[in-house]
């Protein structure tokens, strides 16, 4: 009886270990389908085994959920997650640290940024009282705090912490990894908000092939860093350059995360201001109209990109945002 308990312990743990990586992945429906799976088949008799698979299970639902922008019900499973890593592994094991990691970034997609800080903080905590933290840890970590100034509008601060996530990775796992690629990608819109277009757009460009040869023409790690190059033409007025970026990139989120997400809202309302500035101003309306209905209920009532979709609708002119999203590893 008790190997039969291991052995569906063992089952479970796998189940949810594969949930994380499909949601980490991008394959949220699959992702959803094991993590229940995981819990499903929990067997009583082994706490620890079972509190691991909790953790891991709800983490898989939380990124899932975060990922197509469902930012409450992320949350949720985050701090459900968080309770059992603790009881599975302590309140300061590197387990607990990429909870508060997760639960920091979905406070920030959400706009609630004071939440996120403290999160990310909890997490900077854990990783520096631990006798040799990864590498790779500490990068996504110093990512998610770059990126947090820059939703912030604070890109002076933001762009020492990007940078150390991009050489923290490259002495990592090289400067060719896919996920160095994407740390140099989100330093890049940090540049862009200095207004180092220059260095900005040349760093873009150089790693935009990678990133589609690494992750597909039509992953939305590639939809974030196109929706900065746009950004970036956008305020040189090449408008004309700007619009099919912008177009390509509401494609593909609308495939992968689904025509109500969120996180499709920042590119309507950039492609809104492209056709506003070529005199398209019904289309554009249209455009802002529906990211605020994406947006509101989602996120805080004073998410950056929420006042900007408000200010736009009532025709005030102001630059299209570049994006920045967190990183959990």
């Amino acid at each position: 009886m008790a190997l039969a308990a291991r052995t569906g312990s063992r089952r479970s743990l796998d189940l949810a270990s594969a949930a994380l990586d499909a949601a980490e992945a991008g394959r949220f429906v699959e992702a959803g389908r094991l993590a229940s799976e995981a819990l499903r088949r929990l067997e009583p008799g082994d706490r620890r085994a079972s509190a691991e698979t909790r953790s891991r299970a709800e983490r898989a639902i939380g990124t899932a959920a975060r990922g197509v922008g469902r930012y409450r019900d992320a949350e949720s499973a985050f701090r459900r997650g968080l309770a059992a890593a603790e009881d599975a592994f302590g309140p300061d094991s590197l387990e607990a640290a990429e909870l508060h990691n997760d639960l920091g970034m979905t406070h920030k997609y959400a706009g609630r940024f004071d939440d996120a800080e403290g999160a990310y903080r909890r997490a900077q905590d854990i990783l520096d009282s631990l006798p040799e933290p990864d590498p790779e840890d500490l990068a996504a970590l110093f990512h998610n705090l770059g990126g947090l100034a820059h939703a912030r509008g604070e890109f002076a601060a933001a762009e020492p912490l990007a940078r150390h996530a991009v050489d923290l990775r490259a002495a990592a796992v090289g400067p060719r990894d896919p996920a160095t690629l994407l740390d140099r990608s989100a330093h890049a819109a940090i540049l862009a908000g200095l207004g180092r277009h220059d260095d900005a757009e040349r760093s873009i460009r150089e790693v935009l092939p990678d990133l589609e040869a690494s992750f597909g023409p039509d992953h939305p790690e590639v939809a974030v860093a196109l929706n900065n190059l746009a950004a970036i033409v956008q305020a040189r007025g090449s408008l004309g350059e700007a619009e099919p970026l912008y177009r390509r990139v509401i494609r593909i989120k609308e495939i992968r995360l689904g025509a109500d997400s969120p996180l499709i809202a920042g590119a309507l309302n950039n492609l809104g201001t492209v056709l506003r500035d070529r005199g398209r101003a019904d289309e554009a309306s249209a455009l802002f109209e529906r990211a605020l209905r994406l947006l509101e209920g989602a996120v805080a009532d004073d998410h950056p990109t929420l006042r900007t979709v408000r200010r736009n609708l009532q025709s005030s002119c102001v630059p299209a945002p570049t994006e920045l999203p967190p990183r959990r590893s």
